[in-house]
C-alpha cells in the first residue's frame, strides 16, 4: 500500500494549539521545508524559520556542525538570510553560529538552503552517510545536518510544515507522528529527526493501523511489504518486553554503491524512527539484526537513563552493546530467529571480539577515538554484549532464577519514567549500578576491569546451557593477505598484498579487481575466502584459507549435535 501525499504537509498538533503553548518560555518556532527544482532535477531544500527573537534583543542561532562522526555539517548550509526588525548579525564567531542583534522580541525569519556538499550517490564506507543527501530525484535527511536552530532549551515547541512537493512525489518523517499521536513538537524533535522525499515508496502495513510507515528506494531480494511485515513483528516483539503500546514509528532504506564483493549495512536510531543504509547484498537474518538493534534503541538509552552530554562514548557498552544484547534475544524469543540464526551472529561478534587489535584498550581509548578507528569503534558493541550474558548469569544466580537482566532493564525503564523531565533524572551508568545492586550483584568491580581498564572478557563454557557449549580454541590468525580498506576505497582494485601472506601465494596481485566474493567467513581462519577477480580482463577464482602467521585464540559457540531446541531457544531468549 502506497501512501500518497497532498502539495502541502502540515506537522503540527491539531487541537488546543494556543492552550499548549501558553506557558511556553518561547513561542514555537516555525519551519517550512520546499523542494528547490530547476528543469526537472532536484537542486535543493529551501527551508524558512521563523521566531519571535530574545527579548534582551539579541539571539544566538546555532547551524549544524558535527554528529555521528561528520564534522563542518554547516558545510550543507547556504544562502542564510536574516530578517526582522532592526536586524543586525554579528561577525561570524565561529561558523557554526550567528549572533543577531534586533528589536526586544522582534519578528525573526530565517531562510536558507540545504544541499550536498559532497558529490555523488551515497556509498558505503566507514561510516553510515549522515550529511545531507540531495539527489535529482529524491532527498534523504537528517535533522542534525539541517535544521539551524536558536539557542534554546530543547523542549522549546516548534511547528513544521512541507510545502510544494512535485506531483508523484512521496514525503515521510518522523516529524509527522506528533500530530498523530496528539503532542507538541519540540525542538530536539526537530534535531533527531529523519526527512526522505521524492521516489522513495512509502508502505504500511494493514495490521499496524498506519502507525509503522516503511520508506525505501532501490531494488532488493526481498519484497516492499515483506520487510514491512518483518519491522512490524520486531517491533511488536520489542512493545510486548518493554510494555508499551503501539506507537507511530518510521523506517527508512536507503540503497549504497558498494564495491564489489563488499557489504554493508548501518543505521542510526532517531526514537521513534530510525535510518537503514545497505548495500544490496544483505542477507535477510543480517537484516533483521540491524532493525531490531536500531528499533531497541526507542528504550536504550533514552528511556533508561541519560548518557554523558559530552564523551558519551564512555557510556557505549550499555547504550549500544546492551542493544545488541536484546535484540538478539528478543529475535530469537519470538521466533523471527531461528537458533542458528543467533548462533552464527553471536559467532560473528566473538571472532569480531577475539580478533581485535584493539581488544583490550581501555574505555578512555573508545571516547578518543570512536569515530577515528573502525576497531575502537565496534569494541563497546562486542563488550556490552558479552557482560549482558555474564550479568545476566550472575543475576538468575544470586536469585536463584527469580531474576535476570530483564527485571534490571524494566526497572530502570520505571524508574527513569517517573524521574523524567524533572531537575535530575537518572544517570545511565549510575542507575544500572544501583539496580543491579538491588538485585544482589554489584556490576562494579566487572565494570571497572572489563571496560574501564580493558581487560579480555571470557564467556564460562556452559553460558548457554541446553544448546551446547562455548569452546576456546587456538587458531591461526585471520587475514585477507591484501588491505581490504583501501582496496574497498579503490573500487574494488587489490592493493596492499602481502607478499609474505596466503592472497598472494594463491596468486592475487595488487591490480586485479574483486568481482565478488563467492565464500568465506571474514575473521574466521577455518573458512576457505574465495574471490571471483578480473585479471586484467580474465576472469578467475581464486581460493585460499586466510591464515595469517601469529596464532589467536578464539570462542565460539559449538551446538550439541542433538540438542534440545526448545530448550536451547529458551535459553537463547531469556525465558
Amino acid at each position: 500500500m502506497l501512501a500518497r501525499l497532498s502539495a502541502t504537509v502540515a506537522v503540527t498538533c491539531a487541537l488546543g494549539v494556543a492552550a499548549a503553548y501558553a506557558d511556553e518560555p518561547h513561542p514555537p518556532v516555525s519551519y517550512v521545508l520546499s523542494p528547490v527544482i530547476e528543469h526537472g532535477v532536484l537542486r535543493s531544500i529551501a527551508i524558512e524559520m521563523r521566531f519571535k527573537g530574545e527579548a534582551d534583543g539579541e539571539t544566538v542561532l546555532k547551524l549544524p556542525n558535527e554528529w555521528g562522526g561528520e564534522t563542518e555539517l554547516w558545510r550543507g548550509i547556504s544562502d542564510l538570510k536574516i530578517t526582522g526588525d532592526g536586524v543586525q548579525v554579528e561577525p561570524l564567531p565561529a561558523p557554526d553560529s550567528r549572533t543577531v542583534r534586533h528589536t526586544p522580541g522582534a519578528e525573526i525569519t530565517v531562510t536558507y538552503r540545504a544541499f550536498q556538499d559532497k558529490p555523488g550517490e551515497p556509498e558505503a564506507g566507514p561510516h553510515n552517510p549522515y550529511r545531507n543527501i540531495v539527489q535529482p530525484t529524491y532527498f534523504h535527511l537528517l535533522g542534525d545536518a539541517i535544521f539551524v536552530t536558536p539557542e534554546w532549551n530543547d523542549d522549546s515547541s516548534a511547528t513544521f510544515a512541507v510545502r510544494d512537493l512535485p506531483r508523484g512525489w512521496h514525503f515521510a518523517s518522523d516529524l509527522e507522528h506528533a500530530a498523530m499521536s496528539g503532542r507538541v513538537l519540540r525542538l530536539d524533535d526537530l534535531v533527531e529527526s529523519i526527512l526522505v522525499g521524492g521516489d522513495f515508496r512509502i508502505v504500511s502495513p494493514p495490521n499496524t493501523g498506519g502507525l509503522l510507515r516503511v520508506a525505501l528506494r532501490g531494488t532488493w531480494s526481498f519484497s516492499d511489504d515483506q520487510l514491512a511485515d518483518k519491522i512490524a513483528a520486531i517491533i511488536a516483539s520489542h512493545n510486548k518486553f518493554w510494555r508499551e503500546p503501539d506507537e507511530p514509528f518510521l523506517v527508512t532504506l536507503l540503497p549504497l554503491k558498494g564495491a564489489p564483493g563488499s557489504q554493508s549495512l548501518g543505521g542510526t536510531g532517531r526514537g521513534d524512527a530510525f535510518a537503514l543504509f545497505a548495500t544490496d547484498n544483505n542477507k535477510d537474518n543480517v537484516i533483521n539484526r540491524i532493525i531490531a538493534h536500531e528499533h531497541i534503541h526507542t528504550w536504550i538509552p533514552g528511556r533508561l537513563g541519560r548518557t554523558h552530554a559530552h564523551d558519551e562514548a564512555q557510556d557505549y557498552w550499555l547504550s549500544e552493546g546492551f542493544t545488541d544484547f536484546y535484540a538478539f534475544r528478543l529475535l530469537v524469543r519470538d521466533g523471527i530467529w531461528s537458533v542458528e540464526d543467533f548462533v552464527d551472529a553471536a559467532n560473528e561478534t566473538l571472532a569480531a571480539y577475539w580478533s581485535s587489535p584493539v581488544r583490550t584498550a581501555p574505555n578512555s581509548r573508545i571516547v578518543a577515538d570512536f569515530w577515528n578507528d573502525q576497531y575502537v569503534g565496534k569494541l563497546p558493541y562486542q563488550r556490552g554484549f558479552l557482560l549482558g550474558f555474564i550479568f545476566d548469569r550472575q543475576l538468575r544466580r544470586e536469585s536463584g532464577g527469580k531474576h535476570d537482566l530483564d527485571n534490571v532493564m524494566l526497572a530502570m525503564k520505571k524508574k527513569f519514567s517517573k524521574l523524567s523531565g524533572t531537575a535530575d533524572p537518572p544517570m545511565l551508568i549510575d542507575s544500572f549500578i544501583e539496580t543491579m545492586r538491588a538485585n544482589d550483584v554489584d556490576p562494579r568491580k566487572l565494570i571497572t576491569h572489563k571496560i574501564e581498564d580493558g581487560e579480555t572478557i571470557l564467556l564460562s563454557a556452559n553460558t548457554f546451557g541446553p544448546c551446547g557449549t562455548v569452546a576456546t580454541l587456538d587458531l591461526p590468525a585471520f587475514t585477507r593477505g591484501f588491505d581490504a580498506e583501501k582496496t574497498a576505497a579503490a573500487g574494488g582494485v587489490v592493493t596492499g598484498t602481502d607478499p609474505d601472506g596466503p592472497a598472494y601465494a594463491a596468486g592475487i596481485r595488487d591490480g586485479m579487481k574483486i568481482l565478488k566474493r563467492e565464500a568465506g567467513k571474514i575473521g574466521d581462519s577455518r573458512v576457505e575466502l574465495v574471490y571471483r577477480v578480473d585479471d586484467h580482463g580474465t576472469e578467475r577464482l581464486i581460493r585460499y584459507k586466510p591464515e595469517g602467521k601469529e596464532r589467536v585464540t578464539l570462542q565460539e559457540i559449538q551446538l550439541k549435535t542433538n540438542f534440545d531446541r526448545t530448550a536451547c531457544g529458551r535459553r537463547l531468549g531469556g525465558l
